[in-house]
Parts: structure tokens; C-alpha cells; sequence
């Protein structure tokens, strides 16, 4: 009797143990789930004329297999009457709270502007350090916005050099706002490396309306970023 008594503690206790280190070994683990998979359709960067109406070429998106495309929340700051760069972002969560997302830009351009576009830095352009010449080697791509104040916005001032041919990014681009005068003679205002807080010593350049074209010299950091763009 004795016996079976002591059996049955012992049975008891590790019945305990084993379902406290369950619980515990549990603690903090959440349950399975399934990630939302979220995909633009077209183009992730978009050029769209000035004027238009915007139509977003859409996306897709699914959870465990299924089409949950109906649940994207879409945020769109666009605005087709306005020259500018702008994004449209797109979310989708599941039950746990766990989102996708993705962007695309939109780039709102007047088409038929002489100034405002794309520009392609070209190869033989160099930048000059201590007498020493070091050409850019391929082409940059370089972005002019009408302001529609006789302004124009320029993502990189120094073509491409620090920001695409080094590869350090966009922070490594030198912003600037500029302006054309009739005879083309550029005037250089705000300009600025946000990376190292610095911008211009010095700047000449000229602007053909006939060929869409800047001819360009950058003086920044003791050194001269000589560059033709011509617009693509």
C-alpha cells in the first residue's frame, strides 16, 4: 500500500515538472504566421507630364496564396499640376500586425520645357585636383525642376561624382537651386553637400536653350568638377 502511495507522488511531481517547463519553455513564443507579400506593378519610378492625370499602374498583393490586393492602404502625395518628385507608398498587414510595404516615385516633368528633365553627365567630363585630371568615365544621370518661380532645383550640382560614381548616395549629392538668365549665364544660390554640411567656393556655367545643354564648372573643396549635360 505503502508502495503504491509513493508511485503515485512520484507520478504526481513529474507530472508538475514536465507541465512547468512546458509553460515555461513557452513563455515569449508567438504562434505561427504568414508575412503579406506586397508587389508593385510597372515601373517603380515613374515620369509623368505635367498636367495629366496620374494613373498608378497598380500592385498585388497576397497572404498565405490569397489576393488580399483589396486591404493595401494607399498614401499618395502626387500632385500633376506641379513640377516635382513624388512618392506614393503602399501598406498591407496581416491579422498580427506585420506589414509590407513598397514605393514608387513619381516624377512630374513639363515635357515641353527647354530646361526641366532628365540629363545625362557625360563621360568625358573630369573633375581637375592639383593638376591631376580624372574623367567621370560614364554617364550620370542628373534632375532639373522647374520651381515655377524662375528657379530650377538640381538633385547634384557636381553630376554624379560623390553620389553615384563613389556609390556614397544621394546624402553625397550636392542640392542647389539655380537660375538661367536670356543670355544663359547661370546663377548659383542655395547649395549644399547635407553629408559634410559644405557647398561651393566657386561656380561659372552656361545653359544652351537651343540644345538643352549645361556647360559646367564646379568649384567645391579646392577642387574643379568640369561637366557637360546634355538632356536626355
Amino acid at each position: 500500500m505503502k508502495k503504491n502511495i509513493f508511485f503515485a507522488m512520484m507520478l504526481a511531481l513529474v507530472c508538475f515538472v514536465l507541465t512547468s517547463c512546458g509553460d515555461k519553455d513557452s513563455e515569449g513564443l508567438s504562434r505561427f504566421t504568414y508575412y503579406p507579400v506586397l508587389e508593385l506593378q510597372g515601373d517603380a519610378s515613374m515620369v509623368v507630364a505635367k498636367g495629366t492625370t496620374f494613373q498608378d499602374p497598380g500592385f498585388t498583393a497576397t497572404l498565405n496564396g490569397e489576393d488580399v490586393s483589396s486591404q493595401v492602404v494607399v498614401n499618395s502625395n502626387v500632385n500633376t499640376a506641379k513640377s516635382g518628385v513624388y512618392q506614393v507608398v503602399y501598406s498591407v498587414k496581416n491579422s498580427d500586425g506585420i506589414t509590407a510595404n513598397a514605393k514608387r516615385q513619381v516624377v512630374v516633368l513639363d515635357l515641353n520645357s527647354a530646361v526641366e528633365g532628365f540629363y545625362l553627365v557625360q563621360a568625358d567630363s573630369y573633375r581637375l585636383r592639383e593638376g591631376a585630371q580624372v574623367a567621370y568615365g560614364r554617364a550620370f544621370e542628373v534632375l532639373v525642376i522647374d520651381n515655377g518661380d524662375g528657379t530650377y532645383s538640381v538633385d547634384d550640382l557636381l553630376g554624379g561624382w560623390y553620389c553615384q560614381r563613389a556609390g556614397y548616395g544621394t546624402n553625397y549629392a550636392m542640392q542647389a537651386v539655380i537660375a538661367i538668365g536670356e543670355d544663359g549665364v547661370i546663377d548659383v544660390g542655395y547649395n549644399k553637400v547635407p553629408g559634410w554640411g559644405d557647398g561651393l567656393d566657386d561656380f561659372t556655367g552656361t545653359f544652351d536653350f537651343a540644345t538643352s545643354t549645361f556647360q559646367i564648372d564646379a568649384v567645391y573643396a579646392a577642387m574643379n568638377f568640369v561637366q557637360t549635360w546634355v538632356k536626355e
